[in-house]
């Protein structure tokens, strides 16, 4: 039995006329397969079947859960309908998700401060998530991966390791020294769908308790805000601290959540390197200059 028709059994107690929908595979997820299911006169329905080490990626399931509920409690993501396991079962909504070279107008960064302004108030978990202690988290399991695998060591990727593990060093985040909140730790336009008139987060799988200017950065950095809308995102969100000495405390957290994503590439190709294109997607991070916050521009070399 294939791991979608075994799902599909396992939901057929909620849902048991679960034969009648069609099943059509999302592209959206990079890391989970996602599935819409869809009959005519029935309300659609998302299934999520994850598939990804939790404690490699730093992951808290139960975090996850609780998290979800509440934030379908504010209206901030669909509704969470059904949960076993690596499944989730939830509302199927008709916004898009945005496009990773998303140019967006103000109206739009007002809207997703707002959003986010909500997260940051819902109540806390247990997990915490600290962005440096994250990468961390990560290179430490890419370095025993290198070492556990036979072959590794020669095939350039512990110089990769190297170089991830010195531009942590180089890291100086600036807290932006207010109180720990409910972050999503994700934010990136793929996660963010909207129109004209709603607005969902989804994908809570790195949510944990955290320092705002963290998510805000997410979205400045991979929404690509420029320094007028970065300022228009702090002021919509009503950010409580002056915003000419936060903006290079979120730069700061800017350069953490790049380094974040070259170090998740690189894990993600290792626990899984059947499939190249993780690796093919870090080299491209690596070597472009608006993805890479250590990339040197003007000289074209990595500093």
């Amino acid at each position: 039995m294939s791991k979608l028709s075994d799902s599909l059994a396992r939901i057929s107690g909620f849902l048991p006329n679960i034969g009648s929908y069609q099943v059509r595979e999302l592209q959206e997820g990079f890391t989970n397969q996602v599935y819409l299911l869809s009959k005519p006169g029935s309300a659609s329905l998302v299934l999520r079947l994850a598939d990804i080490d939790v404690v490699a990626f730093y992951i808290d399931r139960q975090a996850e859960l609780v998290t979800l509920k509440r934030a379908a409690q504010s209206s901030v993501s669909p509704a969470l309908l059904y949960q076993d396991d690596n499944l989730m079962l939830t509302e199927f909504v008709s916004q898009t998700s945005l496009d990773w070279q998303i140019q967006h107008q103000m109206q739009d960064i007002e809207r997703i401060a707002r959003q986010l302004k909500k997260v940051h108030q819902l109540p806390l978990v247990s997990h915490h998530y600290q962005v440096d202690k994250v990468i961390a988290h990560y290179l430490s399991y890419i370095a025993r991966l290198i070492r556990e695998k036979s072959g590794l060591e020669e095939t350039g990727l512990t110089q990769e390791c190297s170089y991830l593990q010195d531009r942590l060093a180089d890291l100086n985040i600036e807290p932006s020294g207010l109180d720990s909140v409910l972050c999503h730790n994700d934010l990136n336009p793929k996660n963010v769908l909207m129109d004209a008139q709603q607005l969902w987060f989804i994908d809570w799988e790195y949510t944990g308790v955290g320092d705002p200017l963290f998510d805000l950065a997410v979205v400045a950095k991979s929404h690509n805000l420029t320094t007028p809308q970065r300022i228009r995102l702090l002021t919509a969100y009503d950010w409580p601290l002056a915003i000419e000495s936060s903006l290079p405390k979120l730069e700061s957290y800017c350069q953490a959540y790049g380094l974040r994503e070259m170090a998740w590439l690189l894990l993600k190709y290792l626990l899984d390197p059947e499939d190249p294109l993780s690796l093919d997607y870090y080299f491209e991070f690596k070597g472009n200059p608006s993805l890479n916050p250590f990339h040197n521009a003007h000289s074209g070399e990595l500093v």
